[in-house]
């Protein structure tokens, strides 16, 4: 099943162009869709700690800036911030495509998703200072049943794009959008139920943007 997953998964996206967008101003960055393969394919997601510089205690996939110096591309800062942010080894990782870019509507970032493939659980060593938790989501959890539309209130609190909240943590953001992506493409390929339709992402810039990530 695994091997399936994987070899329709890697099909898809190297069938694709993903498309690439520039914003004055904007800072390049790139974040990685880490799937663990056993027992079941399963994201991995970090909850950022409340002293990094953007996007504090929000859930987020492992990434940052590319580093003109350090990276030649997205897929190495990718590869490169998993390695620091949560151990994961870059040998583990098997790249399979990458996502269509999206600008982040109020901390200045184009991000690409990078998808990468990770055969068995890895040891992750999260970094105290960039990642408070980590979570790992079976990609199957994250279905119509946990997706909540723009405006809804957990825990006090309301939140103003879509998101899908599991196990008490919600996922909306920039990171909503991503997955929003990337379900559509497994959905493509018959990998997955397609998201419903959402009145989250009706253009850019939004508006009140600055409640959104």
């Amino acid at each position: 099943m695994d091997d399936d997953f994987k070899a329709r998964l890697r099909d898809l996206l190297q069938g694709r162009t993903p498309q690439k967008i520039s914003v004055d101003d904007a800072r390049d960055a790139a974040v990685l869709i880490p799937i663990v393969g056993a027992p079941e394919p399963t994201l991995i997601f970090t909850v950022r700690t409340d002293t990094v510089r953007s996007h504090k205690g929000q859930i987020s996939f492992p990434g940052g800036s590319i580093d003109p110096a350090d990276d030649g591309s997205p897929v190495a800062a990718a590869v490169r911030e998993a390695n620091e942010e949560v151990g994961l080894d870059p040998s583990a990782v098997e790249i399979v495509g990458e996502l269509d870019s999206f600008p982040t509507f109020v901390t200045g970032f184009v991000v690409t998703p990078v998808v990468g493939w990770i055969e068995d659980a890895p040891d992750l060593r999260p970094n105290p200072h960039e990642v408070a938790d980590v979570l790992l989501v079976p990609l199957a959890d994250l279905s119509e049943e946990i997706r909540s539309e723009p405006g809804f209130t957990h825990a006090a609190r309301t939140y103003p794009t879509e998101a899908w909240v599991w196990n008490d943590h919600v996922i909306w953001g920039v990171t909503a959008r991503i997955i929003r992506s990337f379900l559509s493409a497994l959905a493509d390929a018959g990998l997955c139920p397609a998201p419903g339709e959402t009145s989250s992402w009706t253009g850019w810039p939004l508006p009140a943007a600055g409640q959104r990530s």
